[in-house]
């Protein structure tokens, strides 16, 4: 009997052994918990669906390996040794690639990449290529080596990490004019390399703990398929913002509380997919888990009077979770107190409104438009339909908003006859034209819009047809042939966009991003590869052209130079 007990809290403990195993994951060991962003690049499957091959036939490829055999004079060779074949390098490309921003005392951070050794001795000769002057020193098992002053890289027989200053890379790229954009002939006032010597050192010998290795959220990021995989941790963004203490007077920080984001994204043929999840914490969590879920209402998109929908968003939500919202964060007195004072309070928005809400872009077409001043020329302006529709509730609630809204705003744009309103039994509808808004609320209408399918059943709903609206924009610019051929590869590029949102599920709000395009037979990444390539190869020749148009200095300066002036017998 004793022997058999004694088997049971072996296989127990054994069990909670591995239960407490299966939630802590190898990739989170060298990062603070306190990370406010993490991407992780899984370079192996990147590489699988946009290969180095693919890269090096790209214009800009060309371009970057131009520059670097210029910039780097007698080390060129080993550059071109490097572009040719990355593997030199000594990292670990099956693996994956990890950058974040890590915390320290000051607003901006550090800036930080991780990823694994496969030869360390390439791995020092990449490095010794980036700065010929530093020096590897050993920190017990650690190779440290400080790069121009200003990054410092470690590395043992395993991993490697890069460390740089956030705020000397926001200066030394910073495009605004009185930036400091390459003052890298300032001195520092603080040698930041000890800081970074420093950082590096903590995250090799971060304990569990102080890492998300120990994150049952990170875990089950990394446990989605995905290419890109991201982390937001807003909590400690919001921490890093000067505005918290005004945020905790009103209660919004009930919003950050343990507030992280995650995203993957895959590559996959003819779109891009994008998973999204958001945590909060308890308090917030329940009121999310109370009142997700819900559809929103088709009828409502079907009554559209047009074919040519270019946008859409829908929502469904229980009304009643609007004021337990506004009590939740300590503004219902403040509201009911001037609510009161023009005719409703909560209770009558909650009364007034049946939870559906849509919003609409239609018709897009560019009207040219000619000045009565001849001597101005014609000029083109976009015109297209705007839809916002709510679902009535109880009537005489909804009359009290409408009677509000028209004290606040003036009679809602009495004057402004850009702006018309009006409701039916079952919406209350504002658009941009009376014959739309007519047209709305006739109700006539049943369009069967192939986007719905994927709309219907989820609390949030979005679509966006970029072709169409491409499209439309097109006729724009024609006569340039450098716009017109960036045109021309957005319309053979982009197709439409969904997005989904609003199901609460194993302790997040879930929802799903699709990017289409127009090719559905290759992989996006290598059509994304060509797209870019394409722009770079446009924007370059054009800067090369207006160069070679440009006259000289010395051939502008000669033409403005005055004839000398004789002196001579003038006295």
């Amino acid at each position: 009997m004793k022997s058999f007990f004694r088997l049971t809290i072996l296989f127990v403990g054994v069990a909670f052994l591995f239960s407490s195993c299966s939630k802590k994951n190898e990739e989170g060991k060298m990062i603070p918990k306190n990370a406010m962003f993490v991407v992780q690049l899984d370079t192996k499957s990147i590489k699988e669906k946009l290969t180095w091959d693919d890269i090096k036939q790209s214009y800009w490829y060309g371009q970057l390996y131009a520059h670097l055999q210029e910039s780097n004079g007698t080390q060129a060779s080993q550059v071109k040794q490097i572009l040719d074949n990355p593997e030199k390098i000594g990292i670990d490309l099956n693996g994956s690639l990890i950058f974040f921003v890590a915390k320290n005392s000051g607003p901006d951070g550090e800036l930080v990449l991780e990823g694994s050794i496969k030869n360390g001795d390439d791995f020092a000769a990449f490095n010794k290529t980036m700065d010929s002057s530093a020096t590897v020193k050993k920190d017990g098992d650690l190779n440290m080596l400080t790069l121009h002053d200003k990054a410092v890289v470690a590395w043992n027989d395993k991993h490697f990490v890069y460390a740089f200053d956030a705020g000397d890379a926001k200066s030394r790229f910073n495009p605004m004019p009185g930036g400091n954009f390459n003052q890298s002939n300032v001195a520092p006032l603080v040698d930041r390399s000890v800081t970074l010597s420093s950082l590096c050192k903590n995250l090799f010998s971060l304990k569990s703990d102080s890492s998300l290795a120990g994150s049952e959220k990170f875990t089950n990021l990394l446990k989605e398929k995905g290419d890109i995989r991201a982390w937001i941790n807003s909590e400690e963004i919001m921490k890093s913002s000067s505005s918290l203490g005004m945020l905790g007077m009103l209660k919004l920080d009930v919003f950050f509380k343990d507030n992280v984001s995650t995203y993957t994204v895959n590559f996959d043929k003819g779109k891009i997919d994008i998973s999204h999840k958001g945590y909060a914490g308890k308090e917030f969590s329940d009121f999310l888990k109370k009142y997700s879920g819900g559809s929103i209402n088709t009828d409502m998109i079907k009554a559209i009077p047009s074919q040519n929908v270019l946008g859409v968003l829908a929502m469904n939500y229980k009304p009643e979770a609007i004021k337990d919202l506004i009590k939740l964060i300590g503004m219902d007195g403040m509201l009911n107190s001037y609510s009161d004072k023009i005719g409703f309070n909560l209770d009558d928005f909650v009364k007034a409104n049946k939870g559906d809400l849509m919003l609409a872009f239609t018709d897009l077409s560019v009207k040219k438009e000619t000045s009565s001043d001849s001597t101005m020329p014609s000029s083109t302006k976009p015109d297209f339909n705007v839809l916002f529709s709510v679902s009535i509730g109880d009537k005489s609630s909804f009359q009290k908003l409408v009677d509000a809204g028209k004290t606040i705003s003036g009679e809602m744009g009495r004057n402004d006859t850009s702006i018309a309103y009006g409701q039916n039994d079952k919406v209350f509808a504002i658009t941009n034209h009376q014959h739309f808004l007519n047209d709305y609320l006739a109700g006539k209408a049943n369009n069967k819009y192939d986007f719905l399918d994927k709309l219907n059943g989820h609390a949030v709903g979005a679509y966006i047809d970029i072709h169409k609206i491409l499209s439309a924009l097109s006729t724009e610019k024609m006569d340039d042939p450098d716009h017109k051929q960036i045109m021309d590869e957005s319309l053979n590029l982009w197709n439409n966009i969904y997005v989904t949102t609003g199901d609460f599920k194993d302790g997040a709000l879930t929802g799903q991003t699709e990017i289409n395009l127009i090719d559905q037979n290759t992989n996006s990444l290598k059509q994304l590869n060509h797209y870019f390539d394409t722009i770079a190869k446009v924007i370059k020749e054009k800067k090369d052209k207006e160069k070679s148009e440009m006259k000289t200095p010395e051939s502008t300066d000669s033409l403005m130079i005055p004839p000398p002036i004789d002196t001579v017998g003038h006295k």
